[in-house]
């Protein structure tokens, strides 16, 4: 009897190599070291512009800067445990301690499965809920036609939407500890990506002296949080699922990896949120049309509610007003990783020790994905768009087991917000108002923290 043939195997495609190129301009002494320190967002550009993976340094750094989407892929989703944290990131342990942004190995992984049912679904409706009856308390002291500083109000509004969530507290003293500690964050973050200087932290200085003080305090406070909820029933938010260290099976936090998973949720948890805000309401005053455009949307919906969550799958512009300014202005503007293992992204093997850089920034206003990519067009945002669009082409909140544990949160607590405002005032920038700059922190906000609007109740 004859034989059948093996069978053969299926055809994968092989796909050429990402296009590698190195930096244009690089100082024999510096690299693009003082590219990166005068504008990163002109740097990262640059860097777009030029290839998919631009090979370059800062100093005697070796760095790729990776912008092409399906090299993005490989780094965050098929080689994750190539890379660890960069070493810029790492200096911020000073700051975040082991917590979630900073950690590695087995201890992040611990410790995000303990803290995701925080996070869960089921919790939604109860967040929405609070969050509507926060900015509901808000705008009942906006007057109409005044010009206002909307910034530290949505900072707050924010914050205190986290701090109720997920520490069960909110009051004067916490606000003010975590406003001194974000401001130093900043700066400090600012600081440490000015790859020419050295570091503010390996001498002293007020920066410094600021730093200790403010963590000091914040350390303070939620260590008396800590011992006042161990005498009372345990909870399911963030801080109780902390303080429960994960069952029988693991053994409990210690009261430091406690402080600083607090830390590091308290801090970049309401930034996230108040950075899509600020820059989505910017957007609007700027562009009155699309402003009506959504208002009346919203309100043929609505009717003047604020939206619950199963209002928010029913209206595609709003999340595409929001995904438009989240493309425009993503939160976390650049991740980074090091290559700790031999690895091949894009076709090419990356060098030990190399850092990585993926920049949202640059991606996001790409002119190979985007039409008018500096242009604000939530228009764009059409299911066929969806669909034809690289995964990694967007991607404000990260992607792979290393994105951002709250990004439901986030993107559900501000597009419940932005549906209440956007419903109710019209947004309009004053006369003579330059045009607002970011800063490149640990989230972009805008410099100077200031937003002043004119507001009018529609």
């Amino acid at each position: 009897m004859d034989t059948l043939p093996p069978p053969v195997p299926p055809h994968h495609e092989v796909l050429p190599p990402v296009s590698l190129a190195r930096y244009p301009e690089e100082s024999w002494v510096l690299g693009s070291a003082r590219a990166l320190t005068r504008s990163g967002f002109e740097f990262f550009e640059r860097c777009e512009q030029t290839a998919g993976v631009v090979r370059t340094r800062f100093v005697v750094k070796p760095v790729y800067v990776v912008t092409e989407p399906r090299a993005i892929e490989d780094v965050l989703v098929k080689h994750p445990h190539s890379f660890v944290k960069p070493y810029l990131l790492r200096r911020m342990k000073v700051l975040f301690g082991n917590g979630l942004l900073t950690a590695e190995g087995d201890q992040w992984m611990h410790n995000r499965h303990l803290v995701q049912p925080a996070f869960h679904s089921e919790r939604m409706p109860g967040f929405i809920e609070f969050v509507r009856e926060n900015t509901d308390a808000l705008t009942a002291s906006w007057r109409d036609g005044e010009v206002r500083n909307i910034y530290p109000d949505l900072v707050d509004l924010c914050l205190k939407n986290l701090a109720r969530t997920m520490f069960g507290v909110y009051d004067d003293e916490l606000e003010a500890m975590v406003r001194a500690l974000a401001t130093t964050c900043q700066s400090l973050v600012h600081a440490i990506f000015n790859v020419v200087r050295p570091s503010p932290l390996l001498y002293p200085s007020r920066l410094k002296r600021q730093l200790r003080k403010a963590l000091r305090d914040l350390d303070g406070y939620l260590g008396r949080l800590i011992d006042r909820r161990r005498s009372q029933p345990p909870t399911d938010d963030f801080l109780g699922l902390l303080m429960a260290g994960g069952g029988p099976h693991h053994p409990p936090l210690s009261r430091q990896a406690i402080l600083d998973e607090s830390v590091t949720m308290l801090l970049a948890g309401h930034e996230t949120a108040a950075s899509a805000l600020v820059w989505a309401l910017y957007l609007l005053a700027l562009h009155p049309v699309e402003a009506d455009r959504l208002a009346d949307d919203l309100a043929a919906h609505l009717k003047g509610d604020a939206p619950s969550v199963a209002d928010l799958d029913g209206l595609p512009l709003l999340r595409a007003t929001l995904d438009e300014a989240l493309r425009l202005y993503p939160p976390t503007h650049r991740i980074g990783r090091t290559v700790r293992e031999p690895v091949v992204i894009g076709g090419h093997t990356l060098q030990v020790g190399a850092d990585v850089l993926l920049p949202q920034w640059a991606v996001h206003r790409s002119a190979r994905w985007y039409d008018q990519p500096t242009v604000f067009m939530p228009g764009r945002w059409t299911p066929a768009f969806r669909h034809a669009l690289p995964k990694f082409a967007y991607f404000p909140f990260s992607g792979g087991p290393r994105a951002c544990v709250g990004s439901h949160f986030v993107w559900f607590e501000s597009a419940m917000i932005l549906g209440v405002l956007a419903q109710r005032f019209r947004f309009a920038r004053p006369a003579g108002a330059p045009p607002l700059m970011p800063y490149e922190g640990l989230t972009l906000l805008p410099a100077g923290g200031r937003l002043e609007l004119k507001i009018s109740r529609r």
